[in-house]
């Protein structure tokens, strides 16, 4: 039963977003993602903050209306959300998808579960994109949080700030180049690489991460989706050299390849402190659709966690 009603709630607050998008576009002609925007602003002010005639008004509070005395939990407004900024990324042909899957948030939220029993954590994503990955770790965890989110695209930046409203999840939000990002002594650093062509001399991820690695305290830890070819552009070495003056590669999760489309995808958790190497964590997924397996690989995971995290 309680399934159902989480359904039916999170149908209608994707049904009355998308009631709003349809209805204004025929109004206004803004691409969809700016339609969201829009959208999100009425249903945050509780009135209709566009410029349209008083009918037209009349009717977009009607849809809204459909909201009243709804109880929608963070879950359902944020899965909602999710596939409405989908949408509007389709239809403007954003590149490397700017969305990350809800299973990777949730695995992520609980890597940082067990890595800090800390009451209070600074968390920035520095790739945001949308800030679904970022609200799912936020939605998940029971901790004071502060976060951060850094994106060079201002639709995305629009995009995460009327996101966090809806969810009433406090975020600051920085529209620049992430190697510009300015963000110090941060607890956890979570990040979904995009796809990046490798230029004549340069990997831009390394330079990412080792970026990363400054911004987070001593002891701080790095948790990056990756692709699975990520340690092949370093021929000479430099990158891992680097990276480890300080730091350690400390567990290496690759996940199911029928999680992705395109390319296989790994889990990479850095830890800005030196560990043996004997201690590093590594395994690959089995699918999600093969439980026992799949369970088997968590009991290790959670078996290394208690050997190696106090």
């Amino acid at each position: 039963m309680q399934n159902t009603e989480v359904s039916a709630n999170l149908e209608l607050f994707y049904d009355v977003f998308d009631e709003s998008c349809d209805f204004l576009y025929d109004k206004l002609h803004l691409k969809y993602l700016d339609l969201i925007i829009l959208t999100a602003n009425n249903i945050l002010a509780g009135e209709v903050l566009n410029d349209l005639e008083d009918e037209d008004i009349k009717k977009l509070n009607k849809i809204y209306a459909k909201l009243t005395d709804v109880d929608f939990n963070v879950e359902e407004i944020r899965k909602a959300m999710q596939a409405q900024i989908l949408k509007g990324i389709k239809e403007m042909n954003f590149q490397n998808g700017l969305t990350t899957p809800d299973s990777i948030g949730l695995l992520m939220a609980y890597l940082i579960s067990r890595l800090s029993k800390a009451k209070s954590l600074n968390i920035c994503d520095p790739l945001i994109g949308s800030g679904n990955m970022l609200y799912t770790i936020s939605n998940h965890l029971t901790a004071n949080l502060n976060l951060f989110g850094c994106d060079h695209n201002e639709y995305m930046i629009k995009i995460a700030k009327v996101f966090a409203d809806l969810l009433e999840t406090n975020v600051e939000l920085h529209l620049e180049d992430t190697l510009n990002l300015k963000i110090y002594n941060l607890d956890f650093i979570v990040f979904d690489m995009p796809n990046v062509i490798k230029d004549k001399d340069d990997y831009l991820p390394y330079k990412w991460v080792l970026h990363y690695n400054e911004l987070i305290k001593d002891d701080g830890y790095i948790i990056g989706l990756i692709n699975n070819d990520f340690f092949d552009y370093d021929n000479n070495k430099r990158f891992k050299e680097e990276l480890l003056k300080t730091s350690s590669i400390v567990c290496l999760i690759e996940l199911p390849d029928n999680m992705f489309v395109s390319k296989p995808k790994s889990i990479i958790v850095i830890n800005k402190k030196i560990w043996d190497k004997k201690k590093m964590f590594m395994t690959k997924l089995p699918s999600l659709s093969d439980v026992k397996a799949f369970n088997s690989e968590l009991v290790k995971l959670e078996q290394w966690f208690n050997e190696n995290i106090k």
